[in-house]
């Protein structure tokens, strides 16, 4: 029966480190140079710039801003009123849920923005400025995590809202549902031609 004091002692002793460290070296010189470095007190290891940690830490605005990129306006003291925003807010919200519609939200935001006007503002940059405000929860997101200054128009706007909300694949299916379209047994001709042309208009 084995005894604690006759087992092998697993951690060799540390007596002569010095030692122990030339023995490893055999296999990993490595080991030799940076102990050899560090009982020379060698100065050649890099040392990291303090300065310039801190500068790195250093709160700023590089990368900051949303997506929407300066535009020369005309007007001065040009800034979004209250009633313009909740005019957008209370008539046409899109909420990113699977059944809503991305062209029906374009359109009617284009026809609310219609009677939005400012002497001095193009209509397109107040649809560009605008259209964050009719996006809620992570639709809001989506768009405030576009590249910084990437949009320029609302055209482009409108195609990256798109490209997100409707992508090729939707268009197919909505294609392949108005080509395969059939009348249900219990719908009247009138009711089926309504939703064939809805069909159409989400297309």
């Amino acid at each position: 029966m084995s005894t604690r004091s006759s087992e092998r002692n697993l951690f060799p002793s540390l007596d002569n480190l010095e030692l122990t460290i030339r023995r490893r070296s055999r296999t990993n010189p490595i080991l030799l140079n940076n102990s050899e470095m560090a009982a020379e007190g060698n100065s050649d290891l890099p040392v990291p710039d303090l300065r310039i940690m801190e500068e790195l830490c250093q709160p700023s605005l590089n990368g900051r801003g949303g997506p929407i990129a300066s535009i020369a306006i005309q007007a001065t003291n040009f800034k979004l009123k209250n009633d313009m925003i909740q005019q957008v807010q209370n008539s046409c919200q899109f909420h990113g849920l699977p059944g809503d519609d991305a062209n029906k939200h374009l359109d009617k935001f284009l026809h609310v923005t219609q009677s939005i006007k400012v002497n001095g503002v193009t209509d397109d940059a107040l649809r560009l400025y605008l259209f964050p405000h009719s996006l809620t929860n992570h639709d809001t997101t989506w768009f405030d995590r576009l590249p910084r200054n990437s949009i320029n128009t609302f055209e482009q706007t409108a195609k990256m809202f798109l490209g997100k909300y409707f992508p090729p694949s939707m268009v197919i299916k909505l294609i392949n549902e108005i080509t395969n379209f059939r009348q249900r047994p219990d719908e009247s001709l009138f009711e089926a031609w309504e939703l064939y042309k809805l069909s159409i208009d989400r297309c």
